[in-house]
């Protein structure tokens, strides 16, 4: 009876055993701890949510390959928590730099601390310690980036000191230029418009004396006198006495006023100094009313002052000392023509009275002057031989010595002026006008006005283009400058991969995107104020893929001695990564920051 009692005693004894053995047996609480994190467990409880509640723990808990609590804080140095996402191991890795894995990589038989703590067991390690060696190659590693990172912020430093300096230097000076010229030539524009503007009233007088002429002539159609008056006047020709008499002598003193205030020599004087002041030169020429040219220079220094004829100065009259010099002066003291004029005066005054009664035959008869043509006109009459008319017979023309003729065709001359005076009254007030008519002056102003405006439209267009690239963000220094309207090509397996910075990126001939503007962050220890990322570009806009999105790119830039593409992913469909190496990427943040890399190493040995 007593083997059997002596059985569980020694049964129990070895559980016993076991169990203190396992507990005995199991890793540091400390193991895979963080320093900073240290604290929480050198207590003898440990507290943690578990179940969704807080909860402590005994401290024996912590790391005994069994996970306690939710977040898996109680297993810091086994595998046990490997589900939990927040889960972390540390790596002390001392001599190197340390840092912190998944859980799940620890005791996964690879060696992923350089001091091998991830798979220690028991204090023993199946990795060798390698941070030394890991040490010594970053420290190489750092220096020869250190190296390159120098040579890329000298090159870039030279290239901001230098040629973009220099050139956004002479694009203020010229900016100032610009406006200096601009300045000039829109004076210029605005005396040349004033000129331009009074000879062109001689023009359209000119034009409209013109026009009035040949309305009379059409009147006058027959009569051989006012044929010779015309003739001169109305064959294209335009001589210098012509114009002066065509121009002057019709304009009244109201029209004389208000062309002479055109003129503004002291404004003339002003455009004269700016433009011998100026560098710009108007090619063309200005040519007068005797033929000569003329620069537009010596154009604003001659006396365009309009004087009035000295043999028909304007002067008050009464209403009644106009009527009898206008109209009884040629009927008693003119000639046969001035004579003839007034008469005629006297006809279309009574046109104009009877003018209704014409509007009322023709609206009612709708028969305008063809009754009236065939009887007044016997030449048109002579062309129907064949038709008897007595007003075509010999002893009609010769009946009172021709006299009765003679009479008859003033008669019907008359009534014809009469008739026909609502017409020339309409033609006389609204003649049409030849545009193609031009005087030389006027012509040769409008031809320097365009020149001038061409000018400053290019002047203008070259201004905003400078204004544009004076304000448009380069980024730091305005370093990248250097590589606006250049491109950077590289082949990579099987497409050809072309970044051209401000403007777009290709693969082969599909547009990967177009410029978009820099890449914006939220900060970080490189910039933590700037929302401008400078070391990403955005591309955007891109062709478009087949049954998906358009193309876009993102373009990362990295520090580099030498401009370089140097890769390029695709980690979705149709967006694109590529990274680019540029000396203007090298900024003295970047130096510093690989500077302080060597300095850090040096001091971990």
């Amino acid at each position: 009876m007593l083997r059997p009692v002596r059985l569980v005693s020694a049964l129990g004894l070895f559980v016993v055993v076991v169990i203190f053995v396992s507990r005995s047996c199991s890793a540091s609480p400390l193991h895979g701890v963080a320093p900073s994190d240290e604290q929480k467990f050198l207590g003898r409880d440990f507290l943690c949510v578990v179940g969704g509640r807080s909860e402590y723990l005994p401290i024996s808990r912590v790391n005994d390959d069994f996970c306690d609590c939710d977040a898996g804080d109680d297993e810091p140095g086994t595998s046990a928590c490997s589900h939990v996402a927040t889960s972390a191991f540390y790596c002390a890795n001392n001599g190197f730099f340390a840092k912190k894995i998944h859980t799940s990589q620890v005791h996964d038989g690879v060696c992923d601390c350089c001091d091998g703590s991830d798979e220690e067991r028991d204090g023993v390690s199946v990795c060798a310690n390698a941070c030394a060696g890991a040490a010594e190659a970053f420290k190489n590693e750092a220096k020869q980036r250190l190296e390159v990172v120098r040579r890329g912020y000298e090159k870039r430093q030279a290239t901001v000191d230098g040629e973009i300096d220099s050139y956004f230097e002479q694009l203020n000076e010229s900016q100032t230029t610009i406006e200096h010229d601009l300045a000039t030539l829109k004076l210029l524009m605005d005396r040349v418009t004033v000129h331009k503007e009074r000879e062109e009233l001689r023009e359209t007088k000119y034009r409209l004396e013109v026009a009035r002429r040949k309305q009379e002539k059409r009147s006058h159609c027959g009569d051989e006198s006012v044929d010779r008056s015309n003739e001169q006047s109305l064959d294209g020709t335009v001589g210098s006495d012509d114009i002066g008499a065509v121009e002057f002598e019709t304009l009244d003193a109201v029209q004389l006023a208000d062309a002479g205030m055109l003129n503004d020599p002291v404004e003339d004087e002003r455009a004269l100094e700016v433009l011998d002041s100026s560098q710009h030169i108007v090619k063309s020429l200005i040519e007068l009313p005797d033929g000569t040219k003329v620069s537009v220079a010596d154009y604003l220094r001659m006396d365009h002052t309009i004087q009035p004829s000295t043999t028909k100065l304007w002067t008050p009259r009464s209403g009644e000392e106009t009527w009898r010099e206008a109209l009884l002066g040629p009927l008693i003291n003119g000639e046969a023509e001035s004579r003839r004029r007034a008469g005629l005066a006297v006809l279309r005054l009574i046109g104009l009275i009877v003018s209704p009664v014409r509007v009322l035959v023709e609206v009612l008869l709708y028969s305008p002057r063809v009754l009236l043509r065939v009887l007044s006109a016997p030449d048109l009459i002579d062309k129907f031989s064949s038709v008897p008319n007595p007003f075509r017979s010999a002893w009609f023309r010769r009946l009172g010595g021709g006299s009765v003729y003679n009479g008859y065709s003033s008669a019907m001359w008359a009534a014809q002026v009469v008739w026909d005076t609502p017409t020339y009254a309409y033609h006389y007030l609204f003649p049409t006008l030849d545009s193609d008519m031009k005087l030389p002056v006027a012509e040769s102003l409008r031809i320097v006005l365009r020149e001038i405006q061409s000018d400053i439209a290019k002047l203008e267009k070259d201004r905003s283009d400078k204004h544009e690239t004076a304000s448009f963000d380069y980024g730091p220094d305005r370093a990248y400058f250097a590589l606006k309207d250049k491109c950077i090509e590289k082949r990579i397996e099987k497409y050809s991969y072309k970044f051209c910075a401000f403007s777009d990126v290709k693969q082969d001939h599909t547009t990967l995107g177009k410029w978009d503007g820099w890449a914006v962050h939220d900060g970080n220890e490189m910039s933590p104020d700037v929302a401008v990322d400078y070391t990403s570009m955005r591309y955007t806009n891109g062709h478009r893929c087949y049954k998906g999105p358009e193309r876009s790119v993102s373009v990362s830039l990295e520090c580099g001695d030498e401009d370089t593409l140097l890769s390029v992913d695709e980690p979705s469909t149709c967006v694109y990564v590529m990274t680019v190496r540029s000396p203007l990427a090298c900024t003295a943040q970047v130096l510093a920051k690989a500077e302080n890399e060597v300095a850090l190493i040096k001091t971990r040995h």
